[in-house]
């Protein structure tokens, strides 16, 4: 036990040490980029505000790569200091050296997936809404709050696009064409803003109303604020724009179950859910990797080494979850299947690694 614990409490601080190497580093290079945008009043509060959402971010994003190079440097640091070969010599083998450091990969992968529920999600969208307000990236914002198909109501007489969310069930740019039996288009809304009213109802502000006659002739009416009632349930309105991976997962299940009772595609959902979970989780196969070629007995050198091998897992892991992904995009993988694949084939390579080099 006392030797689980050594190795735990090794890998835990070289974790840590390396998330916030990398977390710093990346948060340096994008001020760099970006500091220019903050100019003027409150600049300082909203460039700390960006950069410490923006942390929260890539420390959820490089939390995998972090754990795969603090497993390459705890078998490194026991190499070094020949407590490997002390180990050795008394029978252990290399799981008893594994062991402990995958308990630590595990345990650092169920804490990312909370904290990207608890935190991580939410900081990354409100850090590129601040950001769009002072106009830097701002084109990249609005074609994701803004991306949202249109849908057909129940009885197929109105097409709605409703745009960007707010939290109170509020749409704001939003559309709603009624069609006529004949599919001739008969009326147009456009509004401001769209909130719920009472019993069912919707209030809309600053519209524009559009009648199409039969002779040819469009008429217009501009009201600041009328109450509309639609004939659809109101789950048809809780499709909500933005970029998935700025989602919680509970927030993606209910955009799979509304976007397909609606029609409208549900992949890239799907996916992201299965990713917020399968993502994390790749510490453990990588660290399982890592060990594996770090302890190899014909390995020669020691931070270098580690660095150099935590680059190639890396490389060689998003390889394989591009892939995937795209597969999944293009509908010849599941979205489960995909999540998932790079996983299974990093512990299996990393498994055959153990067993091949010991």
């Amino acid at each position: 036990m006392t030797l689980f614990l050594h190795l735990a409490r090794r890998a835990l601080v070289a974790f840590l040490g390396a998330l916030v190497a990398v977390v710093v580093l990346f948060v340096a290079v994008e001020f760099a980029e970006g500091a220019s945008a903050f100019k003027g009043e409150g600049a300082l509060r909203a460039a700390l505000q960006v950069y410490l959402y923006r942390a929260a971010a890539v420390a959820w994003q490089t939390a995998p790569a972090a754990m795969l190079l603090a497993a390459s440097l705890t078998a490194t640091g026991i190499r070094r200091t020949r407590e490997y070969d002390a180990m050795r010599a008394l029978g252990l083998g290399p799981w008893r050296v594994a062991a402990p450091v995958l308990l630590v990969a595990a345990l650092v992968a169920l804490g990312m997936v909370i904290f990207d529920d608890l935190v991580a999600a939410g900081a990354a969208a409100r850090a590129d809404e601040i950001k769009a307000a002072r106009g830097q990236g701002a084109s990249a914002w609005s074609r994701w709050q803004g991306r949202k198909s249109w849908f057909r109501g129940r009885d197929g007489r109105r097409i709605y696009e409703l745009r960007a969310s707010g939290p109170d069930g509020s749409f704001e740019r939003v559309t709603v064409l009624e069609l006529g039996t004949d599919f001739r288009l008969v009326r147009r809304l456009d509004a401001a803003r769209m909130l719920p009213g009472p019993g069912g109802s919707w209030v809309l502000e600053g519209v524009e109303e559009r009648r199409f006659l039969p002779t040819g002739e469009m008429t217009l009416e501009q009201v600041e604020r009328r109450a509309e009632r639609f004939d659809e349930d109101p789950e048809a309105f809780a499709v909500r724009p933005g970029w998935p991976a700025q989602m919680r997962r509970e927030v993606l299940a209910e955009q799979v179950a509304v976007r397909s009772r609606l029609g409208l595609p549900t992949s890239e959902y799907a996916l992201e859910w299965h990713r917020k979970l399968a993502y994390p989780f790749a510490a453990v196969p990588a660290a399982l990797l890592a060990l594996a070629l770090a302890l190899r007995r014909a390995r020669k050198g020691f931070v270098t080494a580690s660095l150099v091998e935590a680059v190639g897992v890396s490389l060689a892991f998003y390889g394989m979850q591009g892939l995937a992904w795209s597969l999944a995009r293009s509908g010849q993988l599941p979205p489960g299947a995909a999540a998932w694949l790079p996983d299974v084939l990093l512990a299996a390579v990393g498994l055959w690694a153990l067993r091949r080099f010991r």
